[in-house]
C-alpha cells in the first residue's frame, strides 16, 4: 500500500489544530519530513498478523528488595 505523501499545508493545518501556531516554515518542513518518513516506515511493518502475545511485557516493581 502506498502512503499519501503529506504536503507542507497539510502539516501546517495539523499543527494549527493542536495549537502549534508559532512554528516557522523551517520547523514545518522538518515536521513534514519526519511525518512522511514515519508514515512510510509504519506501513512497512507486518502488523496485520500481530497478536497481543507479540506485545513485549515490561514489569517494574517499586517495592524495595524486589529488584533483580
Amino acid at each position: 500500500m502506498t502512503v499519501k505523501q503529506l504536503k507542507l499545508e497539510d502539516v501546517r493545518n495539523m499543527a494549527t489544530d493542536i495549537g502549534m501556531t508559532h512554528l516557522t516554515t523551517a520547523h514545518l518542513q522538518e515536521l513534514l519530513r519526519a511525518t512522511n518518513a514515519a508514515r512510510a516506515r509504519r506501513d512497512l511493518l507486518q502488523a496485520a498478523t500481530l497478536t497481543y502475545a507479540d506485545e513485549p511485557a515490561h514489569l517494574f516493581s517499586l517495592m524495595p528488595g524486589h529488584a533483580k
